[in-house]
């Protein structure tokens, strides 16, 4: 990715804007990082970084992975079943099949993650299909690893820091929810290198 392009794309994340087009009938392009809860995109360069990294495992694994900071949970009637959101909201954002999205609410301090149908037999380890993966809780399994060693490495590096201590009923910090999700997206990129 050139530096032109990464600078753009920071730019249309911190303007949260949803679609730019460079020229009048190219292609728009929608930033893999949106920040509706404004809670990291003060972080320019962090969001330069972490776009570039989710750049490169587009360009080397082909995996589009996308990364939502969202204010408020979504209303039950669109989160009545476990995945009903994410399955949703994947769809909508073209990444159902092929892609990766993450997802955090500020009014709830766990991340979610829809791992893509193609992806699951990669991203479990053994053949098989999403449907049988999500039935015998194996893809539960999978995703509760990566994120349970990503949120295990994101406090340790916020230890570091020397900052004011969270508890579960704390909201998690810009700095925090920084570090969340440049681990979760290490721990992806780590299941789907080649």
């Amino acid at each position: 990715m050139h530096i032109k392009q990464v600078c753009l794309l920071v730019l249309v994340v911190v303007l949260g804007a949803g679609n730019v087009s460079a020229a009048g009938n190219a292609p728009q392009l929608t930033p893999n990082v949106v920040d509706e809860s404004a809670d990291v995109s003060q972080d320019t360069a962090w969001l330069g970084r972490l776009q570039a990294s989710l750049g490169a495992i587009q360009s080397n694994e082909g995996i589009r992975v996308l990364v939502q900071f969202h204010a408020k949970s979504p209303p039950d009637n669109e989160d009545q079943h476990p995945g009903d959101y994410m399955r949703a909201l994947s769809a909508k954002l073209g990444v159902i099949q092929q892609g990766i999205l993450m997802v955090h609410f500020a009014d709830d301090p766990d991340w979610r993650v829809w791992i893509g149908d193609g992806l699951t037999p990669k991203f479990v380890g053994k053949p098989g299909n999403a449907k049988e993966f999500t039935e015998n809780g194996e893809m539960h399994d999978a995703k509760e690893a990566v994120l349970t060693t990503a949120m295990a490495d994101a406090a340790r590096k916020y230890a570091l820091l020397n900052l004011p201590k969270m508890d579960a009923k704390t909201p998690a910090s810009g700095v925090l929810l920084r570090l969340q999700a440049g681990a979760i997206v290490d721990g992806l990129k780590a299941k789907f290198a080649h």
